[in-house]
C-alpha cells in the first residue's frame, strides 16, 4: 500500500534512485549519488524538507522544499518568506497515479506552518504545475547570435574588470544583483550556488575603484574551432556599465561559433546587434508561483501609492483550504490591508486565477480581455492597480 509521509534519512538511497530515473538516466546512479545536492536532501535543521510516497518501504515519488525568509528576498517591493520547490520526481512505473498531488497536499500545510507566504518553482512542464495552481511568474530573454552580429558601443574608461576569486566576492555580486530591482521584484542568489559558479571560473566583476558596478558570467562549450559561449549573471548598477559588459563578451567570443545570452527581459542586448535578420531573440518564462497564505501575503507586499479603490474577492483554494473565503482588499498609501468580508464579491477567483492576477506577467486587464478571469472591466482595473505588471525573477535556480 502506498503511503505519503515526511522523508527520513534511511530513504536517501531510494530517493537517489528515483531522481536518477526521472532526471539523470543518461548518467550512472553512482555518479548521481556523489552529487552535492543529494546531501542537502531532507535537512530540516537547514529549513529543507522532503515528502515522499513509499511503496513497501521503497520511495517511489519525492517532493522537496526549502523555506527562506532572508531579508533580501524582495517580492513586490518587500521581503517575503517563501517555499522553493525542488526535486519533484516519480518513478516512471508509478506515474499518472496522482502521487505528486498527494505530496503537494501534504507539503502545503507544512510550508504554511514553517512561515512560507508564497511558493515558487522552476517547472519542467508548465501545464503540469498549473494543476497545483502555480502560474507563470517570470519573463526573461534568450538571445542567440554569431560573434559578427555583436557590435560594441561606447564604454566607460573608469571601470576595471577582474575575475571573481572566492567567497569574499559573493557579497559584491549580491550587491550588484540588488540594484536590478529597478527592473522588477527579485529573489537574490544563495551563497552556495554563487560560490560554486565562482569556483568554475569566468565569473567577472566590474568595479569603479573598489565598488562593484556590474557582473557577467561566461561559459564555454566545446573546443577550438567553433566553441559556443553561454552568457549569464548579467547585472549592472547603471545602464552605462552595460556596454563594458558587451565589450568583454565580444573579446571572449572571437573564435566562437555561436553565443547564447540569457538576461532579464529588459536588458538591451538587442541594441548591440548589427542585424536582426540573423539573430534570434526569445521571450522565456520559467519560474512559477502560487500563494500559500493569502492574508499574510497581502499584508506584506508594497503596492503603488496610486492604488486606492477597494475590491472584494471570493477565493476558492482547494489545495490550501485555509485561503478559501471572501476578502475585501483595502489599499492604504502603498500598503494593502485585507479583511474577511461579507460584502458582495466583485470577482470569484480560484487559486490558479489568483496566481495569474498577482504574478505580474499578465496584468488583470489583459486576463479579463482573454477571458481568463470573469469580472467587470472596472474590477479588472482595480486589481491591476494593486498588482501591476512586475516580473518576479530568480537569479539562482534550484
Amino acid at each position: 500500500m502506498i503511503q505519503v509521509r515526511e522523508g527520513r534519512d534511511e530513504d536517501r538511497p531510494s530517493v537517489a534512485r528515483v531522481l536518477w530515473k526521472a532526471f539523470e538516466a543518461h548518467r550512472t546512479l553512482e555518479d548521481v549519488e556523489k552529487e552535492d545536492w543529494l546531501a542537502r536532501w531532507n535537512q530540516p535543521q537547514d529549513k529543507d524538507w522532503a515528502y515522499v510516497a513509499v511503496d513497501d518501504n521503497k520511495v517511489i515519488a519525492n517532493l522537496s522544499f526549502f523555506i527562506t525568509s532572508d531579508k533580501n528576498n524582495i517580492i513586490r517591493g518587500r521581503p517575503i518568506p517563501f517555499a522553493g520547490i525542488w526535486a519533484v520526481a516519480t518513478d516512471p512505473v508509478y506515474r499518472k497515479q496522482g502521487l505528486i498531488r498527494e505530496l503537494f497536499k501534504a507539503s502545503f500545510p507544512r510550508m504554511k506552518k514553517e512561515g512560507a507566504v508564497l511558493s515558487i518553482l522552476d517547472p519542467f512542464y508548465r501545464a503540469f504545475y498549473e494543476k497545483f495552481d502555480y502560474a507563470l511568474g517570470e519573463k526573461r530573454a534568450k538571445h542567440v547570435f554569431k560573434k559578427e552580429d555583436l557590435r560594441v558601443g561606447k564604454t566607460r574608461n573608469d571601470l576595471t574588470v577582474r575575475e571573481a576569486t572566492g567567497p569574499e566576492d559573493i557579497s559584491k555580486i549580491v550587491e550588484v544583483a540588488k540594484s536590478m530591482s529597478r527592473f522588477g521584484s527579485r529573489f537574490w542568489g544563495f551563497e552556495k550556488p554563487l560560490g560554486a559558479r565562482i569556483k568554475r571560473g569566468n565569473f567577472f566583476i566590474f568595479e569603479k575603484g573598489a565598488k562593484p558596478v556590474g557582473t557577467v558570467r561566461i561559459m564555454f562549450e566545446g573546443g577550438h574551432p567553433g566553441y559556443k559561449l553561454t552568457i549569464g549573471n548579467t547585472m549592472y548598477k547603471s545602464d552605462d556599465v552595460f556596454p563594458s559588459i558587451v565589450e568583454l563578451v565580444s573579446k571572449y567570443a572571437v573564435n566562437s561559433s555561436e553565443i547564447t545570452w540569457y538576461t532579464d527581459y529588459e536588458v538591451p542586448v538587442r541594441h548591440f546587434f548589427d542585424s536582426y535578420s540573423t539573430t534570434e531573440s526569445h521571450v522565456l518564462g520559467s519560474m512559477m508561483m502560487r500563494i500559500i497564505d493569502f492574508e499574510k501575503y497581502c499584508n506584506r507586499i508594497a503596492i503603488p501609492d496610486a492604488a486606492s479603490d477597494w475590491v472584494t474577492i471570493k477565493l476558492e483554494d482547494i489545495l490550501c483550504p485555509w485561503n478559501t473565503g471572501t476578502y475585501t482588499l483595502i489599499p492604504n498609501e502603498g500598503s494593502l490591508q485585507v479583511e474577511k468580508s461579507e460584502r458582495e464579491p466583485d470577482i470569484h477567483l480560484n487559486a490558479f486565477q489568483l496566481s495569474q492576477v498577482i504574478s505580474g506577467v499578465t496584468p488583470a486587464i489583459m486576463l479579463h480581455g482573454l477571458n481568463e478571469i470573469e469580472c467587470s472591466s472596472e474590477t479588472a482595473k482595480k486589481l491591476e492597480a494593486i498588482w501591476p505588471e512586475d516580473n518576479f525573477v530568480s537569479y539562482m535556480r534550484f
